[in-house]
């Protein structure tokens, strides 16, 4: 029941016109949601916890360098940055909805973990 309700919230948020309120109200719920429940989490602070910390600053780290490289490099088409790939992918209602889908995916694997 949850599934189907996250795909229908999905197809809706998905086909709302980019960069307007409403999109950005739809997108925001989940990230509130996510919020509200992380600050309801305590986990104990572990050595698992801070190295696991240091992976994901690494990988952001590699990204942003990789994102700032792509940026100044020319044609996009030979340097792809992240904006550019989204943008292919998301220029359908379809593809919206699937990275729209992928992203609560995501975001719910990461809480439960």
């Amino acid at each position: 029941m949850v599934v189907a309700a996250v795909l229908v919230y999905a197809w809706i948020a998905s086909g709302l016109r980019a960069f307007t309120h409403p999109e950005a109200v739809v997108v925001a719920i989940p990230l509130v949601v996510g919020g509200i429940a992380m600050l309801r989490m305590h986990p104990p602070e572990t050595d698992a916890t801070r190295r696991g910390t240091w992976v994901w600053a690494a990988l952001f780290g590699a990204v942003l360098i990789w994102e700032l490289i792509s940026y100044r490099l020319s044609p996009r088409v030979e340097h792809p940055t992240l904006s550019s790939i989204a943008d292919s992918a998301m220029s359908t209602h379809p593809g919206r909805f699937v990275v729209f889908v992928a992203w609560v995916g995501l975001g719910y694997w990461l809480f439960r973990r």
